[in-house]
């Protein structure tokens, strides 16, 4: 099982994750959380096998600049 928190650095780039990862992994148990006051942006997503490395792959070279915790 893979499980990842991103961190957007913007309200833009929120709403573009969220729908990428709907759309290329829907399987994926997907929450997510902001606050445009603070600009605070938060997406976890989980995935089990075998999409694991699939999501682990698409995360590292679509949006590897995004912080991840």
């Amino acid at each position: 099982m893979a499980c990842i928190t991103l961190r957007p650095s913007d309200r833009s780039e929120f709403d573009s994750l969220l729908g990428e990862l709907a759309a290329h992994f829907p399987a994926a148990h997907i929450e997510a959380a902001h606050n445009d006051t603070w600009r605070s942006y938060r997406v976890d997503v989980s995935c089990d096998a075998p999409w694991e490395g699939d999501l682990i792959a698409w995360v590292q070279g679509k949006h590897a600049n995004c912080p991840r915790t």
